[in-house]
């Protein structure tokens, strides 16, 4: 199935896929048979997912490097960039159409990390010789911390516990601090920023899927001073359906392309 570059998905990308969907489903309890998605959103996420399904990946990774380190070249990745942000932008159009629900909002908040890409893209693609010129250590050096992250979640699923989710927390603030610790020895102020930015994002974000589940949370998943702001008053008022928590973790998860 082309995507709209002209390639097509792998069958390895299709596994890893498919895997992911049954990790995060297991990790809260629900089933793809129990999730029932309101038409207009299912065709909203359907139509974002075929423009967007080569860059699909089970690795937490920053997706600017990640299309540099695809593309090889910086005109590439920028002009890919610009295309995933229309996509985002459409698929902002389409929910709009549909009515509110859970699941809608769901899809918005899966898009956050990439909204704050998009409004600096032009100010990030200074940066884009540097990442381009460190892309092999970047992607490398934090790549176990990365896979433990992952680890983490696939844990949840046999283990649902307190020890289960302090190893996310605790994952998450070891990739946040080795991937913030390496832009800035290899690119400087700029990209530490801005990474550290993206992570803030993220760390709210999981913060807030695990409390729709779990009334109270490990210390190692206690929150700093966040951009609390970027999140709608709607997102703190889902339910705490497993078939929500595994459907907002199974989006967020997958903004990350590796």
């Amino acid at each position: 199935m082309p995507t709209s570059g002209g390639s097509a998905i792998s069958p390895l990308q299709l596994c890893r896929l498919g895997h992911l969907i049954v990790v995060v489903l297991a990790a809260f309890g629900g089933t793809a048979q129990t999730i029932h998605v309101p038409h207009c959103v299912l065709r909203c996420k359907d139509a974002h997912m075929l423009e967007m399904e080569n860059e699909w990946s089970m690795d937490f990774a920053f997706p600017l490097l990640s299309l540099l380190k695809a593309t090889g070249s910086e005109v590439a990745a920028y002009n890919r960039a610009k295309e995933i942000c229309r996509s985002n932008d459409l698929l902002g159009a389409c929910l709009d159409s549909c009515n509110s629900s859970v699941e809608r909002t769901i899809l918005r908040m899966g898009l956050m990390p990439w909204r704050d890409i998009c409004s600096s893209l032009q100010e990030l693609r200074e940066q884009f010789p540097c990442w381009r010129s460190n892309v092999q250590n970047l992607s490398t050096i934090c790549h176990v911390p990365s896979l433990e992250l992952r680890d983490s979640f696939e844990f949840l699923t046999r283990n649902d516990s307190v020890s289960a989710m302090q190893k996310i927390c605790i994952n998450l603030d070891r990739l946040s601090a080795c991937s913030i610790k390496q832009y800035g020895v290899f690119c400087g102020a700029g990209s530490e920023k801005f990474i550290e930015r993206l992570f803030s994002i993220s760390r709210e974000a999981i913060n807030s899927m695990l409390k729709m589940k779990y009334a109270v949370l490990p210390s190692a998943c206690s929150l700093g001073p966040l951009r609390r702001d970027i999140y709608s008053s709607e997102l703190f008022s889902l339910n705490q359906s497993s078939h929500t928590i595994a459907l907002l973790l199974f989006i967020f998860i997958l903004i990350y392309p590796l």
